[in-house]
């Protein structure tokens, strides 16, 4: 074998090795993905809202899908029977007081819909509620 064949050999294995690589690099990037856009999805429509005024400012309702919470625990009730919650988002370490969506789904529909990102949301004017950070909840308690 000559000296120009063995450099030709040994390059095309090296392009084999990126090609796989690359491709490997892009099948984890598509699996990644496929778990994390429609958590970013919900936070790029509800970042503007997920303050605990943004029910008052008229905007789209939050977010409220259990999915997309963490730290859950349970406050207290509503006269309704639905649970109020002390939570987190996945993304935030704001600590909110709310419902969560699933749940008021089943006593009262008509304040729940499920968003272009798939995640539901809850009216919680329909509620006679307002989402509120926790210290703004233990201040009223």
């Amino acid at each position: 074998m000559s000296e120009a064949d063995a450099h030709s050999s040994a390059s095309g294995g090296a392009e084999q090795t990126v090609e796989r690589i690359d491709k490997e690099r892009r099948e984890a990037l598509t699996r990644l993905a496929k778990y994390t856009a429609p958590a970013m999805l919900a936070v790029l429509m509800s970042v503007e809202y997920s303050r605990a005024t943004m029910v008052v400012s008229g905007g789209p309702p939050p977010a409220s899908d259990t999915r997309l919470k963490r730290d859950i625990a349970q406050v207290g009730e509503v006269d309704n029977g639905i649970n109020l919650y002390r939570y987190r988002y996945l993304w935030s370490d704001t600590i909110y007081v709310g419902v969560m969506a699933q749940e008021v789904a089943t006593v009262m529909p008509e304040a729940v819909r499920r968003g272009a990102d798939g995640y539901l949301r809850v009216d919680y004017a329909r509620l006679g509620l307002r989402m509120q950070t926790w210290d703004q909840w233990t201040a009223t308690q």
